[in-house]
């Protein structure tokens, strides 16, 4: 075991994980170890001590996944990260991708494709916590000549932006930026990413990590095999567009109080792991069954009702929201 403990483990991705991983547990039968889907995030860090839940998600529900992630939009975005990154940072042959766990970790995937010679690895930040400060001062040490480059899947309302510029440390960099929080992104439009259904259980084989103590990296507990499904990731990787376009313009940074979780990605997240009780859809019905497929099965699933013409969401720069039990 002491090998699934160390540090740089990797994960289904070939990324090196700086985390601390505990012993196997069953997702789907361990539920006891998770925190409630109806506890919603309240400001405290103590919120972060304990692992989001897992959902056993059906083959059929993968198979519509994976059907967009070849999707233009996405790969074009995906080409002008790169090519922002590239812009930005001409020496980015000596970067390294700190992929936040999880979402950071297919985008990062996909730069390390685009950009050669960049390398990746993956591990936590949460909101009001921070970074893992441990992990990061390991990883420093494992690559003291390295530029360092945040990576994650999105920006919903700027909140892990706001963490890493407190750190003063590496920019941040995301595929999809609508509220224009990241350093550098690869569209401002609220497009729907795949990648967000991605769980624990199917292509990382362990746990949201969690926290214990500043002197230690977060914890994860590791998942049973079975339940990965590399194949999906394969296909993931297969999808990554073979050039770099052009940089994203500069655009303006946007901030609109809401209790709301505003965007597509974070909506997918909240169907996965919170309790959503109302999605709404800027478009109308089968505008959002073209768009949004993903999202609508998810809410179906989880039996969440679904309000469209919601005009209004354009006030947030967002197609997509949804309200959470709090």
């Amino acid at each position: 075991m002491d090998g699934l403990h160390a540090v740089g483990r990797k994960n289904l991705w070939d990324q090196p994980v700086y985390a601390h991983f505990l012993d196997e547990i069953d997702p789907y039968h361990d539920t006891g170890l998770f925190r409630p889907r109806s506890k919603a995030y309240d400001g405290s860090t103590t919120f972060w001590s304990i692992p989001s839940p897992e959902p056993q998600l059906p083959d059929s529900f993968w198979d519509l996944a994976e059907q967009g992630f070849s999707h233009p939009l996405l790969q074009r975005a995906a080409a002008a990260l790169a090519a922002g990154i590239a812009t930005r940072y001409p020496d980015y042959r000596n970067i390294v991708f700190i992929a936040i766990l999880r979402a950071g970790v297919p985008i990062a995937d996909w730069l390390t494709r685009l950009l050669p010679g960049t390398i990746a690895i993956a591990t936590s930040l949460f909101c009001g916590l921070g970074v893992d400060r441990v992990a990061i001062t390991q990883l420093k040490q494992t690559y003291p000549d390295r530029r360092l480059i945040f990576v994650d899947g999105w920006t919903g309302r700027g909140g892990v932006a706001r963490e890493i510029a407190q750190l003063a440390d590496a920019p941040l960099a995301v595929l999809i930026d609508p509220w224009g929080w990241a350093d550098v992104a690869g569209s401002r439009e609220d497009i729907f990413c795949p990648s967000a259904c991605f769980t624990g259980p199917a292509t990382l084989g362990f746990s949201r990590t969690f926290y214990c103590s500043d002197q230690q990296r977060f914890n994860a507990y590791l998942f049973p095999e079975r339940y990965t499904r590399p194949q999906m990731i394969h296909t993931w990787q297969a999808a990554c567009p073979s050039i770099i376009s052009q940089p994203l313009p500069p655009g303006d940074r946007f901030f609109k109080h809401t209790n709301l979780r505003v965007h597509s990605n974070e909506v997918c997240r909240a169907l996965i792991n919170a309790d959503p009780t109302t999605i709404y859809f800027a478009t109308r019905k089968h505008e959002a069954y073209e768009h949004y497929s993903v999202l609508l099965e998810l809410a179906e699933w989880r039996a969440v009702p679904s309000i469209f013409d919601a005009g209004w969401l354009d006030d947030y720069r967002s197609c997509v929201a949804c309200e959470l039990t709090t």
